[in-house]
């Protein structure tokens, strides 16, 4: 995909190819993509263009001593009300290469901010060769002794992405791009951060549960902003991917319609199980033995907690009982090993 009409980027050379391909840093480090794009396959401006919209100017203003959290998530609700994602993404990202340092680190810091609060229709965006290329425009082609805070900040987010979206999102075949600039970073020798607990979690919480209605309407917030990009592409091959994802859409192709009550089903089922496992563990531990010290015991019952709240909203909003048994069966389980958890931890075996 090369919608600027230039040489092809770092992303373009190496996603798909053998990464012992080398690499000049004139493709690492080439200039940013001018504010109107064209594409050469239609000969008509993209539909992205760079937004300075006053909410997101204020964001990152220079003046600012610190983020302002509050502002950033007033920002996040706005993109997702207005659907400006495509937008948003490309103004920050330009910001984050900004020749001051304050202004860079405001810009990652509303982009974190974002990617934690904007759901898919963002997390898309980040994933796109365009975005990941100009987010490491300013990134040598050998690392630095000591990097500099945009560049570690920057490490740590893609790590962040890596470790989180890129395994346990829904849409994660979607979000390939992040797992490729991954690994043609750490070729090339850059070293990434741990990612902190706190902030990962996020991005992968404990309990990920969703009734079937969710699901669905998940699956339509996904449709959606996946046919915005591929109209905004506006390539022949987009084009018919943009045909097909409408018909998938409008429901015409019933046949491939996902079974969402099945699958939430099968989401409560692996509830149980690790509720299940807890249950057995428990029973096999031995006079004096230690458990809850960030070990597997602490990691079930937390996932255990984590789902406890979501089936409790599930049990009040079955007005039909279709599943109200499976569900107050399962509370009660859930109720019972966190009980156990807390005899067994306290020695009374």
């Amino acid at each position: 995909m090369n919608l600027y009409n230039q040489q092809p980027t770092v992303l373009e050379a190496y996603i798909g190819l053998d990464p012992t391909t080398p690499c000049s840093s004139e493709q690492l480090l080439r200039p940013p993509p001018p504010t109107t794009m064209t594409n050469p396959q239609t000969n008509r401006a993209c539909s992205v263009a760079i937004v300075t919209d006053p909410i997101l100017e204020r964001a990152c203003d220079l003046s600012r001593f610190e983020p302002d959290l509050a502002l950033n998530l007033e920002i996040c609700d706005y993109i997702k009300e207005k659907q400006k994602n495509t937008q948003a993404a490309v103004y920050i990202v330009r910001l984050v290469n900004n020749r001051n340092l304050h202004v860079s680190m405001l810009a990652l810091a509303l982009l974190d901010n974002c990617v934690k609060n904007c759901g898919y229709p963002f997390h898309l965006q980040i994933s796109t060769k365009d975005f990941l290329n100009e987010l490491v425009r300013k990134f040598p082609e050998r690392p630095l002794t000591v990097p500099t805070p945009v560049q570690s900040r920057v490490l740590e987010m893609i790590q962040e992405w890596h470790q989180t979206l890129c395994k346990t999102s829904r849409y994660k075949e979607d979000l390939v791009y992040i797992k490729d600039m991954h690994r043609l970073l750490s070729f090339k020798g850059y070293r990434f951060p741990q990612v902190k607990n706190d902030s990962a979690s996020v991005l992968n919480p404990a309990s990920s549960l969703k009734s079937a209605t969710e699901l669905e309407e998940e699956d339509r917030v996904a449709q959606a902003a996946r046919l915005q990009e591929l109209i905004r592409r506006g390539r022949p091959e987009d084009v018919l991917a943009a045909n097909e994802l409408v018909k998938k859409m409008t429901g015409y192709e019933r046949d491939n319609k996902p079974d969402y009550i099945e699958e939430a089903s099968s989401e409560l089922d692996k509830i149980m199980e690790k509720a299940g496992l807890l249950t057995e563990m428990l029973n096999d531990v031995k006079p004096g033995e230690i458990i809850g010290r960030g070990d597997i015991f602490e990691e079930l019952l937390s996932t255990c907690k984590a789902a406890q709240p979501r089936i409790q909203k599930f049990i009040s909003e079955d007005e039909n009982g279709d599943n109200m048994e499976q569900l107050l069966h399962i509370n009660d389980v859930i109720n019972s090993v966190i009980e156990q958890y807390k005899q067994v931890k306290g020695g009374n075996l």
